[in-house]
């Protein structure tokens, strides 16, 4: 009936409002069945899911009273938000507090978010009065609310249980000082260990292996780690609360093998000092990491899984990560909508079903190839590409930061912070300079895998179906038919020939070139002063012809008036140009888009629809998209726009 309670708390964020009564019927029907069959202890749960469902979203919130324009008074060291009371045209519920997230530009123009602000409101005294206390003054430029049914980055302040997330913009004197103000203890710990360990060319993915911070990746570095489909190392999850969950574990035996003879015969067993030594430990870790959400529900499980142990229940493995999913969800139903939660949670159960018969290397070193097939079939759809020897790196990368990069870097990060000293690291990065250039070179030089071959979801449901079969066969020998299958279908795209391009604009030798399968259309080096011969648009396919136009030689020539004069709205660019051209064409309206040398700008016509692949942009399930990447996008909901 764990089921049932499970079903409480998803119900209430997937049933549609329109069929609510449903749920509430299912509700009344499971609580009198579990009163007539007198399970109380079910009872019990099923009751305090429905205690969090109703706190949590059937209750009424306040409205957001803000507006575009309001000065707030920001508290970085109490997190408040403070509004003049008087700027209110409602007086309703003017004493809560409503969580927030707010968003600013650092000093080095990064872009800061921080969730749970309280929003608050006061009187215009109070606020002077609070402002002479570490406090800074902004306006709100952009308001963003929550909504479930939008765009990823509304649903994650659903999520998250923001109210909303306000954009707020800081006088350039104050922008220095609120870096440093708000600095937490583990703001300070990374500050230290950039200090120290900011010299060695290899702490750019130590630091995002060991606390989840890929701040110092460059776009190069990102496109590496999602080809090789090594995302999940290099961003914290539940697999770095595994590592801490082994170290602890071995520390706990190391403990327990010193301890006298009469603490042992005291009735104390070695899954006591285990849960004492490795649940603080992995609390700890999701303490420096920000409390990552795949840290915490790790944490949880293993957490769960410990007590169970410790107080002797004979639970199985999977009963045991389903109460753990309960717990997760009662705490924040609203998870539910988080792909995450159900990536985490996935994985444990298929790691439980291919591990709790033998712990012996052949089936383990079969466990990391099944896991490392699987995360291949679940990121399909999230990224255009993948390498084809994806499963090898994961296979060779993973036992490595298992055994000898994670527990080496977290004693040189110890070592660093009590003494100072990076003796330890200095050794580690001489080993990583060995597999980091051999890991480059296969990123870029081995061949693609590329997902959009398949035409349609079958395939897909047929790697998931062998998958499912795969995790219901054991021992493992029977299922290397299922294998078999998914590699076949997983690298069938590699028997076909990639679609050529239609179009591709390119930059050669600081030169642009539109040209199609059967030759070179257009270069901007074919022109002098007539400007019409580098407008694109009749060969994009697009009504507005005039509208496109690749960048002349000398930028002088796109004065704001043969802008005007030719409705031009977009413009290729072969390097970045001045602020001062960009200005201009921001005030015109006019996008703009950059080909750097070496790089390409892919068209292919579908039917009706138009799609595009920049050649520093083949992945497409990324939040934090650069700059071109994000005009690439722009460029192709316009271009199919126009089209429609």
């Amino acid at each position: 009936m764990l089921l049932s309670s499970l079903s409480i708390l998803m119900g209430a964020i997937l049933v549609p409002s329109d069929y609510l009564w449903v749920y509430s019927t299912h509700i009344i029907l499971v609580c009198l069945y579990l009163m007539w069959s007198k399970r109380l202890i079910v009872l019990f749960l099923t009751l305090l899911s429905f205690i969090s469902i109703i706190s949590s979203e059937l209750l009424p919130t306040s409205p957001l009273l803000l507006r575009v324009g309001s000065v707030v008074l920001v508290d970085f060291e109490r997190k408040n938000l403070i509004i003049n009371k008087n700027e209110i045209p409602s007086v309703v519920a003017l004493t809560k507090e409503l969580p927030v997230s707010i968003v600013y530009f650092s000093g080095q123009g990064r872009r800061q978010t921080i969730d749970d602000f309280s929003l608050t409101f006061s009187s215009m005294a109070s606020i002077h009065e609070a402002q002479s206390n570490a406090s800074y003054r902004g306006e709100v430029t952009n308001i963003l609310l929550p909504d479930k049914n939008g765009p990823w980055w509304q649903k994650q302040l659903y999520v998250k249980k923001q109210m909303a997330q306000l954009t707020i913009q800081f006088a350039d004197e104050d922008i220095s000082s609120i870096d440093q103000v708000h600095f937490s203890l583990h703001d300070q710990l990374f500050t230290k260990l950039d200090t120290l360990f900011g010299s060695f060319n290899s702490w750019r993915f130590s630091k995002a292996l060991l606390l989840g911070q890929d701040d110092l990746w460059s776009e190069r570095d990102t496109w590496i780690i999602r080809t090789l489909g090594l995302a999940h190392l290099f961003v914290v999850s539940g697999l770095h609360t595994g590592f801490m969950f082994a170290i602890g574990c071995l520390i706990s035996r190391m403990v327990w093998r010193c301890l006298p003879s009469q603490i042992m015969l005291s009735g104390l067993t070695r899954w006591h000092f285990d849960a004492i030594i490795v649940m603080p430990l992995l609390f700890t870790y999701a303490y420096i990491t920000h409390w990552g959400e795949p840290v915490v529900r790790a944490s949880i499980m293993l957490s769960v899984y410990l007590c169970a142990r410790m107080l002797a229940l004979k639970v199985s493995p999977y009963s045991i990560i389903t109460f753990a999913l309960w717990l997760v969800l009662l705490s924040n139903p609203r998870t539910v909508l988080s792909p995450g939660l159900w990536l985490s949670f996935s994985m444990v159960y298929l790691l439980i079903g291919y591990c709790q018969t033998s712990t012996k290397v052949p089936r383990l070193f079969m466990v990391q190839v099944m896991l490392s097939t699987a995360s291949m079939v679940l990121i399909l759809g999230w990224q255009d590409a993948i390498s084809s020897v994806s499963i090898l790196v994961n296979v060779l990368l993973i036992p490595f930061a298992a055994f000898v990069w994670f527990p080496w870097g977290m004693v040189s990060g110890l070592e660093a912070l009590a003494i100072g000293s990076t003796h330890s690291y200095e050794l580690l990065d001489r080993l990583l300079y060995y597999v980091i250039i051999p890991v480059e070179w296969i990123a870029f030089n081995l061949p693609l895998l590329f997902f959009e071959q398949f035409v349609s979801s079958v395939p897909r449901f047929i790697m998931l179906l062998l998958i499912a079969c795969w995790v219901y066969q054991s021992p493992l020998k029977r299922g290397v038919v299922s294998a078999l299958g998914i590699w076949c279908i997983l690298f069938s795209s590699m028997l076909f020939n990639v679609s050529n391009a239609d179009i591709t604009l390119a930059n050669r030798e600081n030169t642009l070139t539109l040209s199609d399968r059967n030759g070179v259309l257009l270069s901007d080096s074919w022109t002098g002063i007539d400007l019409s011969r580098l407008m694109i648009g009749s060969y994009l396919k697009v009504d507005r012809q005039h509208a496109y136009i690749l960048s002349p030689s000398s930028v002088k020539n796109l004065s704001p008036q043969m802008l005007l004069d030719h409705g031009i709205e977009w413009v290729m660019f072969k390097r970045e140009e001045s602020e001062q051209t960009q200005v201009m064409l921001d005030a015109l309206n006019v996008d703009w888009l950059v080909i750097s040398p070496g790089e390409s700008l892919a068209f292919y016509f579908q039917g009706d629809y138009i799609s595009l692949r920049h050649s520093s942009c083949i992945y497409s399930f990324f939040l934090l998209k650069s700059d071109t990447c994000k005009r690439v996008e722009k460029l192709e909901s316009v271009l199919n726009y126009v089209q429609t």
